[in-house]
Order: structure tokens, then C-alpha cells, then sequence
């Protein structure tokens, strides 16, 4: 029932996915590579996604954290033919996690964990059982908060 409820806010309150793209882990920090290369792939790397959140966008990769997060399972790097995504550049991918108080429910009084029970770091602490903040020491910018928060004031903003 609550898995239904969740669902029809996200229908309400469909987020614009128009702005940076958040590119997947393990990516380069040069956009450019991602404009001259992954359009003469046939992106492999969004059909191994197990959450399937990398998505093609203009013929190159992007994360949408509307449905679901990143659990770093490398299946995308290991499928990479191009060499774009590589173990070598950073795991985490390159976002920041921002909490909006103004449309969180929980900092309104309202009894919301939705975020906290998504996060697999650990990295969203409440003071008793409101008012959410994100430790960035612990966040991954995996983006399961995101997907899971009813009132979507959780978002990524590419760094």
C-alpha cells in the first residue's frame, strides 16, 4: 500500500530530467570524451545496468535517478568496449545529493523516512524523527533517496 501511495506522488510530481546530465560511475571527468566517443557505441553500458538507470540520451550515457539508484555493481565498466567508463577514474558518481527542506515532509512535521530507509550508506540522519540532512561524508551520490522520496525534494545536481 505505501509502495502505491509513493508511486502516485511520483506520477504528481514528475521530475524535468532537462538539465546537466549526471553521467554514470566511473566516468571521466571530461565531458568531451562522452560527446566524441559514446556516439560510436551502441550503449551496452545502459542494457547492463541492474537497476537500469543509465539511460542513452543523445547518443551518450546519463543516470536518471527517477526509479531507482546506483549500487556500483561495475557491470556497467566491465561492459564498457570504448574504454569511457574504467575503473580507473572515480567510483562515485560525479553529483551532489541536495535536500530541499522547503518540500521535504519529514522537515514539516510529517513522519517521513523514505530516504533514510532507502540510503544503503547511511548517509541521510534525522534529528529524532524529523528535519533529514545528508552526511556527505558517508553519501555516495548512489541516488536511491531520490527515487524513493514521495515529495521529491531530494535532487542531483551534476559537480
Amino acid at each position: 500500500m505505501e509502495t502505491s501511495r509513493r508511486n502516485m506522488f511520483k506520477g504528481i510530481l514528475k521530475k524535468d530530467s532537462s538539465t546537466n546530465p549526471v553521467r554514470p560511475p566511473y566516468s571521466p571527468d571530461n565531458d568531451f570524451i562522452f560527446s566524441e566517443i559514446c556516439p560510436t557505441c551502441d550503449g551496452v553500458c545502459s542494457t547492463s545496468c541492474e537497476e537500469n538507470i543509465i539511460k542513452i540520451v543523445e547518443n551518450t550515457p546519463q543516470v536518471d535517478f527517477s526509479e531507482s539508484g546506483c549500487t556500483y555493481c561495475n557491470e556497467c565498466v566491465d561492459i564498457c568496449e570504448k574504454n569511457v567508463l574504467n575503473m580507473e577514474n572515480s567510483k562515485n558518481i560525479k553529483t551532489k545529493i541536495e535536500l530541499n527542506i522547503l518540500s521535504c515532509m519529514a522537515w514539516h512535521n510529517v513522519i517521513c523516512s523514505s530516504c533514510r530507509d532507502s540510503c544503503l550508506d547511511g548517509a541521510i540522519k534525522f534529528l529524532g524523527m524529523f528535519r533529514p540532512e545528508i552526511d556527505y561524508d558517508r553519501c555516495t551520490n548512489c541516488g536511491f533517496c531520490i527515487a524513493t522520496c514521495p515529495s521529491q525534494a531530494i535532487s542531483s545536481i551534476q559537480k
